[in-house]
């Protein structure tokens, strides 16, 4: 188990500066004298000249856009471990995003293991409108008795801006579903539970409708939604690169062996990559997630575990998030 860091991923800045061209002056000028017709003439020519060079030769050594032959974006870390901006191919460049905040989008999707349409919540990312491109995308599950505007009045909305703005983080999708009864306190897991529902409901919704990259998802839960985040993620590790559980509610979850994220880390020959387990120093919830931890590490599998101050409660999960967002910032970046 490696302790967990808040990891920054800052945008790194190109900066270029031509080479000085042509030659000195000032030989040429004395081989005409005292004449200063010919002089200004001359000088007409050169500044004549001058407006015809071609961009290219006023700054040979800018750097260019590295592309792979196959259009994909080029992302290298440098040795601060560090992220330049991504670089987009040629039909995706646009200027540089000039919105300060993202947006709250509310809407219903079509449920599949309850009758009728479910809300959900979606953080858009600043200028997710004016791009082409594919974002990573966090689904955040709620707590009980809480609905989809938790993470919300967590301050989620405002710790994703501000990481974008500060340079942080590269921008990502925010998904906060409403997690129904009798699914959500009423089944542990598999075909026609809360399971079901988020994989074949919320998730695909998203990827119709949204420009989301299924190769870069992420899965978090507070609470009892900590559990669910757990046995989905464990269960699936293919369609999720990172899990997080905010005070999992371990202790009280009397799930069959096979949907119980103890059992499941016990038998598993994978999970996914990036695990981070995080509960409060007076949170009830506590020894039973230090025990998943202790789990994990008799399992051989890297997680990040984090005690902070605090109790079973909004505030411990408040101060918590920009951490949490963090962890997701750098989990479905691509770096390796």
């Amino acid at each position: 188990m490696r302790k967990f860091h808040d990891l920054e991923v800052e945008l790194a800045a190109w900066e270029g500066s031509g080479p000085r061209t042509g030659r000195s002056l000032g030989s040429i000028f004395r081989a005409f004298g005292s004449s200063s017709a010919l002089a200004s003439a001359l000088w007409l020519v050169l500044i004549a000249l001058a407006g015809c060079l071609p961009p290219e030769r006023l700054n040979a050594t800018t750097p260019r856009p590295v592309i792979e032959s196959s259009g994909s974006p080029v992302l290298s870390l440098p040795p601060t471990g560090r992220a330049p901006a991504p670089i987009l191919p040629a039909s995706q460049t646009t200027q540089p995003c000039q919105e300060a905040a993202g947006e709250i989008e509310s809407g219903t999707y079509p449920a599949v293991a309850v009758p009728g349409s479910l809300p959900y919540l979606i953080y858009l990312p600043p200028c997710y409108r004016d791009l082409s491109r594919s974002y990573p995308a966090v689904y955040l599950l709620h707590g009980y008795p809480y609905n989809e505007r938790q993470w919300l009045e967590l301050g989620a909305q405002q710790a994703a801006d501000q990481g974008l703005r500060d340079g942080n983080w590269p921008p990502f999708l925010m998904v906060m579903p409403l997690q129904p009864e009798p699914l959500f306190r009423g089944s542990d897991g598999g075909p026609g539970s809360y399971e079901t529902e988020l994989l074949g409901g919320i998730v695909a919704y998203v990827d119709q409708t949204y420009r989301s990259d299924p190769s870069r998802r992420g899965l978090a839960g507070v609470s009892r939604g900590g559990v669910w985040a757990l046995e989905i993620a464990f269960r699936n590790p293919g369609n999720f690169l990172a899990v997080a559980a905010l005070s999992p509610a371990l202790a009280v979850n009397s799930a069959r062996p096979p949907y119980d994220p103890f059992a499941i880390v016990q038998s598993a020959e994978t999970l996914p990559r990036q695990i981070l387990l995080l509960a409060g120093d007076q949170d009830w919830a506590a020894p039973s997630t230090e025990r998943l931890g202790t789990a994990l590490t008799e399992g051989g599998f890297d997680h990040s575990l984090v005690i902070v101050p605090g109790d079973h409660s909004d505030p411990t999960w408040e101060r918590a998030l920009p951490r949490v967002l963090a962890f997701f910032a750098w989990a479905l970046s691509g770096r390796p």
